[in-house]
């Protein structure tokens, strides 16, 4: 059986686990308390900050669905809170690349950019890059990112979204380093 690793730099992402207990911690309180006191102290602002730091991270944990891995971003953690989730499946040769990286998403407002993406560890997958309506009242746009590949009999998904343009485009750069970790093992 195969499944995936990601060699993520741990300094800067944290990995909500998808069972409990993990590690040193009983349970998502525990961890998303810690974090968020932890990194509180470390960026010396008030423990509310990391209380609501701390908050965000359970919810993340709470909300991902059991076919997902989340990694929460904390380089500027009391700036913003920015998630990759990350999903793996055995490979569904009904569907392609194309759609594993939605790249026919209806909800586009302008053709998605698309291109070859290739991994040292996964081979040559497909990155989009698409602007979609969220459908709500306010038609707010969503910028989000999406991998895709196809190897050792595992279908990979990485996916990241913001409604925050410009942060998109500074941290593509480091989003694309964390898709470019993710390696293929026996379980």
């Amino acid at each position: 059986m195969k499944t995936i690793v990601a060699n993520f730099d741990q300094n800067a992402w944290l990995y909500l686990p998808e069972s409990w207990p993990s590690g040193d911690f009983a349970d998502i309180d525990a961890l998303s308390g810690t974090v968020g006191r932890l990194m509180a102290e470390y960026h010396g602002v008030k423990a509310k900050a990391g209380e609501a730091l701390s908050a965000g991270i359970r919810t993340l944990a709470l909300e991902q669905s059991e076919f997902e891995s989340r990694f929460v971003y904390l380089a500027s953690p009391f700036e913003y809170v920015f998630f990759v989730s990350v999903l793996q499946a055995e490979s569904a040769q009904e569907l392609t690349l194309e759609d594993l990286a939605a790249v026919g998403d209806p909800a586009v407002v302008r053709p998605p950019e698309t291109d070859v993406f290739v991994s040292p560890t996964l081979g040559e997958g497909i990155r989009s890059i698409r602007y979609a309506d969220t459908g709500g009242d306010e038609h707010s746009i969503a910028v989000t990112i999406q991998y895709a590949w196809r190897s050792e009999g595992l279908d990979v998904v990485v996916i990241a979204s913001s409604f925050d343009v410009v942060q998109f485009i500074e941290l593509r750069p480091i989003i694309d380093e964390f898709a470019l970790s993710i390696a293929i093992v026996d379980a």
